[in-house]
């Protein structure tokens, strides 16, 4: 049985999409394949099972079927960090054991979702390289690139790690600084004893939020163009300046989401003649008629929340600040953009030697 671990240096990267990519690539060529998550941190109940949400997701894309509760044996839930910080719990490193030798059973792969930094799970023993050590395997780190910040973290993670870190996989990597990974942090990583696999360019689609999911975020109300709310958003762009102004404004970026208070109909009127996916109106105080009627004519949907705007943006930098992978078609472009990235095969092999 092969198996291996994919983590990262820090959340929202990504990892979940390539573990994704990468059972499937494995799933076609023929390989029994299994998932493991031994140390969740997005408590959901799924068909009856208290769980991790992403484990639970990509549980499904496998080719066996063990109970939810084994995938991801250990939950960071309020119940369970209360139980450790007072000392009554102690055997997660061996529910993670005995959940990892049955979901391994029978299956030619095992691809296990590591923490979303090297010291996540560490109060229990389940850092990222004390579960390598425990598990027996090699790791693909995924870490992104700040022009203006050293790989600490990475570096940090091959001191403990050792041979068991199989290389680095850079991903989300923006347009500007391709030159930089390329000619110079992964040239750096390589003087230092580490693989680089490649990088993974940034992708909007992958990071994109439909307005149905912002609707639900913000506990909006859609008093307008409700049947587009299946729609998605790239980004998103605060109107707090003059109609002249905002027009020229909201023309740099397409598919967007508009946040401005609702006593803004100028400002309202003007993302709407350019490409805007919703509006977001804040501070609870409804558009006027023509706003909505206008919205209504282009399919726009109106949403709004009694959040005040500057809050609002905090639940939208969260939003879109994480690749969301419950939609085939982000994981079909995921799996995509990383076999025409990266030799996978390489990879593979150094993850399994």
């Amino acid at each position: 049985m092969k198996t291996f671990i994919v983590a990262s240096t820090r959340p929202y990267i990504g990892k979940s999409g390539i573990v994704l990519a990468l059972l499937d690539i494995a799933r076609e060529r023929g390989m029994r394949t299994a998932y493991f998550k031994p140390y969740g941190t997005m408590p959901a109940t799924v068909d009856g099972v208290y769980t991790d949400l992403d484990a639970a997701y990509v549980s499904r894309h496998t080719t066996s079927d063990p109970p939810l509760d084994v995938v991801c044996p250990v939950l960071e839930s309020r119940t369970f960090v209360e139980e450790v910080v007072s000392g009554r719990h102690t055997d997660a490193r061996e529910r993670v054991r005995e959940a990892f030798t049955r979901v391994s059973q029978d299956v030619d792969l095992v691809a296990i979702e590591g923490p979303s930094d090297i010291f996540q799970g560490r109060s229990v023993e389940l850092s990222l390289c004390q579960v390598a050590e425990l598990l027996d395997t090699h790791v693909l780190l995924v870490t992104g690139a700040e022009r203006a910040s050293l790989p600490d973290s990475v570096l940090g993670a091959a001191d403990c790690l050792g041979t068991r870190l199989a290389g680095v996989l850079f991903n989300d990597i923006a347009s500007s600084m391709s030159e930089f990974v390329e000619s110079l942090a992964a040239p750096f990583l390589e003087t230092q004893g580490i693989t680089v696999f490649g990088w993974l360019p940034h992708d909007a689609m992958l990071s994109s939020v439909t307005i149905a999911e912002i609707v639900e975020e913000l506990s909006g109300t859609v008093l307008a163009g409700g049947e587009s709310v299946s729609l998605s958003a790239e980004s998103f762009m605060v109107g707090a300046m003059g109609q002249d102004k905002a027009m020229r404004f909201f023309r740099r970026r397409p598919r967007k989401v508009v946040v401005t208070g609702g006593d803004r109909s100028d400002v309202q009127l003007a993302a709407l003649e350019t490409d805007t996916r919703a509006l977001v109106l804040t501070g609870d105080l409804p558009p006027s008629a023509h706003v909505l009627s206008r919205a209504d004519e282009l399919g726009v949907p109106v949403v709004l929340v009694s959040l005040d705007t500057l809050s609002a943006v905090e639940h939208l930098e969260r939003m879109f600040g994480r690749v969301r992978l419950h939609d085939p078609s982000k994981a079909a472009r995921m799996r995509e953009i990383l076999t025409r990235s990266v030799d996978v095969d390489e990879m593979l092999m150094a993850l399994n030697r």
